[in-house]
């Protein structure tokens, strides 16, 4: 499709999109989502952003998010506050992110924004928005959840220790009443992969994939370091930290004891002090806050994405998948691709498995490169962000739709 034209049957839409993050840079899983949604779709539609922003913004970010034809309004939401915002947990029973983002003046800000601009649809990301819906009467509420973030917390409360732990299984908990609401009130509701739906259970919910630049990810089979491990991703979120000291301190070891010049390399955003001291161990480097992720990508003669927590489909699997990287992952990921084991990735569930996946792949070159090819044609046939963002396009004017009818 031609992201330049109007999707067939969809008329102009104003269109009001809350976020949490400005989309540029598209550093985490949601920014990446809402950058090529929105870029692509302010195309046709006339679209105002409201980013409800912790902290200070960059006045360059906000430059750029106009660069794309998208109108913003950058709301602050103060850090000095935070506390107060989230001891509300005390006696009120949503979700601490829902209670952290929710500020009195914000609230304001973005009803009167409402109430001035008489929009057609509200797209809303996370449920950290839920604050700040149209009342009933007003605009209909197209939720772009991306996961079951209930099962995230679980998944977290799992792996975590300690007070970590507690509270990782209290905002579960507070989320798994709280989703349902939300799908409940919104006309519809999106996720990324199809077991997110199922957790959801909603006739209400759409799956809407990630999908994948093929521009800036592009094939490069020949740019492989050998031996080289790359594990790429926010470095800082909890499932790719666990993930990282899995692959650091347990797989590549055992890796290892057939492929001795096997090594690491750890790349992507705000690593986290666990992660920075991963870095210090022999054969494992780290490039934090890399410009351009594909070339980091392409590096490595094999990518090992060991992820036990997290939800929702990995854009690390898809973004090495097109720059031709072969991917050993685990089955919990893989769940929420339509690829195949042993064509498209390797998969394995234990350190023993992990480790001889990946050994496989960095003895066998001819077999890596075949992966490597089939991958990339899944991922361009089936994960671009055109059809992702005419998935969306199809959720806003089915919202406004039902409330003509």
């Amino acid at each position: 499709m031609d992201p330049g034209a109007q999707h067939e049957g969809v008329e102009l839409l104003k269109v009001l999109a809350l976020v949490t993050r400005l989309p540029v840079p598209p550093w985490r899983g949601d920014q990446v989502r809402a950058y090529h949604h929105l870029r692509l779709l302010a195309r046709r539609h006339e679209v105002t952003v409201c980013a409800l922003v912790l902290g200070a913004v960059d006045p360059a970010h906000v430059a750029a998010v106009r660069a794309l034809g998208l109108r913003l309004e950058v709301v602050p939401l103060g850090l000095a506050t935070a506390p107060l915002a989230l001891a509300r947990g005390l006696a009120d029973a949503r979700p601490l992110q829902v209670l952290l983002y929710r500020r009195t003046r914000a609230l304001a800000h973005v009803r009167a924004l409402l109430a001035r601009e008489r929009f057609d649809v509200v797209h809303a990301q996370l449920v950290r928005t839920g604050a700040y819906w149209p009342e009933a009467g007003g605009p209909p509420v197209v939720l772009d959840l991306i996961d079951a973030l209930s099962e995230n917390f679980a998944r977290r409360a799992a792996r975590d220790r300690g007070p970590l732990a507690w509270a990782s299984a209290l905002e579960g908990r507070r989320l798994r009443r709280y989703e349902p609401a939300l799908v409940a009130r919104a006309a519809a509701t999106l996720v990324v992969a199809e077991p997110d739906a199922r957790a959801l259970a909603s006739p209400r919910v759409r799956v809407v994939p990630n999908g994948v630049d093929l521009d800036a990810f592009p094939f490069r089979a020949d740019a492989a370091v050998s031996g080289r491990i790359v594990f790429g991703g926010n470095l800082g979120y909890f499932p790719n930290v666990d993930a990282a000291r899995w692959l650091v301190e347990e797989i590549l070891p055992a890796v290892r004891a057939t492929v001795p010049e096997a090594t690491v390399h750890l790349v992507g955003a705000r690593p986290s002090a666990a992660v920075r001291a991963l870095a210090t161990r022999p054969g494992v480097s780290l490039v934090a806050d890399a410009p351009v992720m594909a070339p980091e990508l392409a590096s490595g003669a094999v990518t090992v994405i060991p992820m036990r927590s997290g939800s929702g489909l990995q854009n690390k699997v898809l973004e090495a998948m097109a720059v031709g990287t072969p991917v050993v992952t685990t089955p919990q990921v893989a769940a929420a691709l339509a690829a195949r084991d042993g064509e498209h990735l390797v998969l394995a569930g234990t350190t023993e498995e992990l480790a001889a996946a990946a050994t496989g792949l960095l003895r066998d070159r001819a077999r890596a490169q075949r992966q490597a090819r089939a991958a990339r044609e899944l991922v361009a046939r089936r994960y671009g962000w055109e059809a992702s963002a005419a998935a969306v396009e199809d959720a806003w004017a089915d919202a406004v739709r039902g409330m003509s009818a």
